[in-house]
């Protein structure tokens, strides 16, 4: 019986120094039915030519080059999504790794648990040379978390393995308005019709530097979450079903405003 195939997106930009350590982590991966579509939003230094190099030893991995750079992760991510082929969707950045097992452990769980709209893992926060600086695992359950979500939401893009039928449910596509927190605006929507699950296992190693998108002093961190529980609130209710957890999440994403 043949294994589901994985559809892995990786948007990258300028990151010369780290993209072949990612692209070598999905490549070494003990599942492998994937395809990897990696989408360069017309990077300036030497990625681009990384990319065409370890393309041509694997026809799995699917480049796809931008002739102008987007300024936002949800765009890059957007003009991979319709492309898949996959059962399932996995996201992984270009300065990020995985362990060789994540996808092993993950497709099993979600393919005898059907319920489950996607799943997440722990990891490792790295610095800019690889060393390991702190450790994450989920502490929620498994099942309907969304309450929990809102409270403490603990889902790192780079884990997630997400059911291509739950995307479409949701619309499939990131709210490329959103520049920093894309990711949490698609998975709350998911998780809001969805069960879920975990696998308590550090399985990626998500990198820390001073160039990542998250650090640039004219992002809004807080937009994305208060759009987010806007449109999760019109939709589900949220702050009437959940209104001290909603009302954490809110005071959470207001306190970055003020930074």
């Amino acid at each position: 019986m043949s294994k589901p195939l994985v559809s892995i997106i990786m948007p990258a930009y300028n990151t010369e120094k780290y993209i072949e350590s990612a692209m070598q982590s999905v490549i070494g991966q003990t599942y492998k039915e994937w395809e990897l579509l990696i989408v360069d939003d017309c990077s300036t230094d030497h990625t681009k030519r990384i990319i065409q190099k370890i393309s041509k030893s694997d026809c799995r991995i699917k480049p796809i080059f931008s002739n102008s750079n987007s300024g936002s992760p949800a765009k890059a991510k957007n003009k991979a999504l319709p492309l898949v082929k996959g059962n399932y969707v996995a996201f992984l950045d270009s300065d990020d790794m995985w362990f060789k097992d994540k996808l092993m452990k993950q497709i099993p769980l979600m393919e005898s648990n059907t319920q489950y709209g996607l799943t997440y893992t722990g990891g490792y926060l790295i610095d800019e040379s690889g060393d390991k600086i702190n450790t994450f695992l989920p502490k929620h359950g498994c099942g309907n978390i969304l309450s929990k979500m809102l409270r403490h939401y603990e889902i790192n893009n780079q884990s997630v393995v997400i059911r291509k039928e739950a995307l479409q449910v949701i619309g499939g596509l990131f709210d490329e308005d959103i520049v920093v927190g894309e990711d949490y605006n698609l998975f709350m929507n998911v998780l809001a019709k969805y069960k879920t699950c975990h696998v308590n296992e550090h399985l990626i190693k998500y990198r820390v530097h001073q160039n990542s998108i998250t650090n640039s002093g004219n992002i809004d961190l807080s937009y994305g979450t208060l759009k987010t529980l806007k449109e999760l609130n019109i939709k589900y209710k949220i702050k009437r079903r959940y209104p001290l957890h909603y009302l954490i999440g809110w005071l959470k994403a207001i306190r970055f405003k003020l930074i």
